[in-house]
């Protein structure tokens, strides 16, 4: 059997639902680049082969991550509202849940993992461009393009903090013949709203094809 010590120094036995908890403590603090077996057995007090029992090898954790934060998703509007504005909704929440998360981001830009709680996402929105007119290969089509819509948004993210934007607007202006311009232009711009307004141009471009 395979135990590890608790805070209070008694033995608990290590399950695959305690693995992926650990591993997603890991990941979240020190991001994927610092997610190792290695790392999750010492976060756990265990031996790496304990945590191989559990996981057969570092893919197969990140997956079990995957869909541990997909889990979390937020329910998908249903009934109100055009098909348009209910993608715009749903995509939206997406981006907003996993900017908490924003660590999946280096998974999911490597392109071949995909959680499976994952699929109610792509099955609703294949739904939702059929009542449109779309057929299921534009759908699909029109899928991939908001995902990576949204991907592209969430690898922005670290940019987005004030140091950063305000060496980001330092640059700028140094940059260009009138610095007071661009200055202005970058203070006043407004990241979540020019997302979301993105958003709901790509959605309605997409259903009008």
């Amino acid at each position: 059997m395979v135990t590890r010590a608790s805070s209070s120094g008694r033995r608990q036995f290590l399950t695959r639902a305690i693995v992926v908890a650990a591993g997603r403590r890991v990941a979240e603090a020190e991001g994927v680049g610092g997610l190792t077996i290695r790392r999750v057995a010492a976060e756990l007090g265990a031996a790496p082969m304990a945590i191989y029992r559990h996981v057969k090898d570092k893919q197969e954790l990140v997956l079990a991550l995957l869909d541990d934060v997909a889990e979390g998703l937020p329910p998908l509007p249903d009934g109100e509202g055009s098909a348009q504005e209910r993608l715009v909704t749903a995509f939206a929440a997406v981006d907003a849940y996993l900017a908490r998360h924003v660590w999946v981001v280096e998974i999911l830009r490597q392109g071949e993992l995909f959680a499976p709680r994952a699929a109610a996402l792509f099955v609703w929105t294949l739904d939702r461009f059929a009542e449109l007119g779309l057929d299921d290969q534009e759908a699909t089509d029109a899928y991939a393009q908001l995902w990576w819509y949204v991907l592209g948004h969430l690898s922005y993210l670290p940019g987005t903090t004030p140091e950063r934007r305000a060496a980001r607007q330092d640059l700028l202006a140094s940059s260009v013949e009138d610095p007071a311009r661009a200055r202005r232009a970058v203070g006043s711009f407004d990241h979540e709203a020019a997302f979301l307004s993105g958003l709901r141009a790509l959605v309605y471009a997409l259903a009008a094809r």
